[in-house]
């Protein structure tokens, strides 16, 4: 081939580049003014319900034919409350956008995927953020990178440096953060992974025991989407691997291994909610004491009235916590409770269910467990007494217990050696009062004994109960608890 030709390749090819940069270009300035769009959107949206007004700007644009520079405002007021004036903050954001369809930025970094778009963003410092530049000592506080595909999917990734702040008695040390994200247009689906290595919160509090708190290993999980409501379906978790709590006169406690993680479904007009909280270990005094468990479950629930309960609720929480303290529990209004009682109605005509399976709690030499589950249904009225309309709205019930008895005595023997009972007589003390449990269970009729453990059941349907294999209407099992209560009463 002619080096004439060779030449004219090379300089066609080059042409193509810059051309297609050059357009690139052109698109990722009307993404980036579509997005801040979109953000008012939502930004109008928190603000009307918190009553914090904010609106996002785009304060600059520099477009070059393979990269430009662009500058964001955030700006926000907070509302005029106790007498003093409304006040007016702004936050700065800068972004190098390398332009596609090979954005350089993404090429250094080994990402040779075409893209439309990819920056490099960073907080820059105002007045507003002041003293958290200072409390990272010079580094820039949040920064990350992130790419736009020409079907305007986002992915990416960000970093929160160290901070470390001290005031008075008090003080804050934080590891820092990194987190990777995904966000799909089409679906708004949001999906991202936080981690950080530490959090150390300490000093004295006026309302409260607690001197410090310190937390190790945290990881946070995300993936979400809208669901039909409007509501998001999809699954969270965020874990510890260390929890310590100290405080001025109780001993130390701390959770080993601690996880919360919360997966909402849709199906159809319905949709479920289930919430598991695991404790792995609970150490107090430096000892090892017991693992705990909680999970959850709610189904069938209809969407549109979980909405219109979800509304009120939050609108209520909203206008407590702007109370300044005069109202300690959300308060609803005459209207507010008109569309509870018609939406919790809907809410049971759609036959929910709800379970605890299992609350467990476990320690060195056994675990105790408890089932429930329940099968509910819409009550003729919802005006009536309460007994009655409970009665009408359960459908079934099956519970069971199960505690072991080596189990009962490790947490029987946690209390006296937090007062210094030595463990060895702390644990033979226990045990003795975990057999006379069991035995004084067994001899009331309250359960049976199975494999060294008290098992009790409790079984409910159409008007029928089933009380440890003893079958009764539900009126006399309501006796006999009555009669139970008040004779413990006496």
């Amino acid at each position: 081939m002619k080096k004439s030709a060779i030449v004219g390749i090379v300089v066609a090819l080059g042409a193509v580049w810059t051309g297609t940069a050059w357009y690139t270009g052109q698109k990722a300035e009307a993404f980036v003014k579509q997005a801040i769009e979109d953000s008012n959107v939502e930004l109008k949206k928190a603000g009307d319900k918190w009553g914090i007004n904010a609106v996002a700007e785009l304060a600059s644009f520099e477009r070059g034919v393979f990269s430009s520079v662009a500058r964001y405002r955030i700006k926000f007021t907070d509302p005029a409350t106790g007498g003093a004036p409304a006040k007016e903050h702004e936050v700065l954001f800068v972004e190098h956008l390398s332009h596609g369809p090979l954005p350089l930025s993404n090429l250094k970094s080994g990402k040779f995927v075409p893209a439309m778009v990819a920056s490099d963003f960073a907080l820059e410092e105002t007045p507003t953020v002041k003293e958290w530049f200072a409390a990272a000592k010079g580094a820039v506080p949040l920064s990350g990178h992130y790419s736009v595909s020409y079907g305007k999917d986002i992915t990416g990734n960000f970093d929160m440096a160290p901070v470390e702040i001290a005031k008075d008695a008090s003080k804050l040390a934080f590891s820092g953060m990194k987190g990777d994200f995904e966000y799909a247009t089409s679906t708004k689906r949001g999906v991202f992974n936080v981690a950080a290595d530490s959090l150390v919160l300490s000093g004295p509090s006026e309302d409260s025991d607690i001197t410090a708190m310190a937390v190790k290993g945290i990881t946070l999980t995300s993936d979400m989407k809208p669901a039909a409501n409007d509501m998001y379906v999809g699954s969270q978790k965020v874990t510890f691997k260390d929890w310590t709590i100290t405080s001025k006169e109780k001993p130390p406690v701390q959770f080993k291994d601690t996880s919360i993680a919360v997966d909402l479904t849709e199906a159809g007009p319905a949709m479920g909610a289930k919430m598991a909280v695991d404790f792995g270990m609970i150490n107090v005094q430096a000892k090892d004491m017991a693992g705990m468990k909680l999970v959850i479950d709610a189904q069938n629930l209809d969407s549109k009235a979980l909405k219109a309960l979800n509304d009120v609720y939050e609108a209520a929480s909203r206008r407590m916590l702007q109370s300044q303290g005069e109202q300690t529990t959300p308060e609803f209004t005459d209207e507010e409770r008109a569309v509870l009682k018609t939406n919790l109605e809907q809410l049971l005509a759609g036959n929910p269910t709800l379970a605890v399976a299992p609350l467990e709690v476990r320690t060195a030499n056994g675990t105790s467990m408890f089932n429930l589950n329940l099968a509910l249904a819409k009550p003729a009225a919802l005006d009536g007494e309460f007994s009655d309309m409970l009665v009408q709205a359960l459908r079934k019930l099956d519970a069971k217990l199960v505690l072991s008895k080596a189990n009962l005595a490790d947490l029987m023997a946690i209390e006296p050696q937090t007062r210094g009972v030595p463990a060895d007589q702390a644990a033979q003390t226990a045990k003795g009062q975990a057999e006379m449990v069991g035995t004084m269970a067994i001899a009331m009729g309250l359960g049976k004994l199975e494999n060294d453990s008290i098992v009790t059941y409790l079984n409910y349907a159409d008007g029928q109960v089933d009380f440890n294999g003893k079958k009764m209407p539900l009126e006399q099992f309501m006796m006999m608890v009555m009669g139970g209560v008040l004779g413990g009463a006496r």
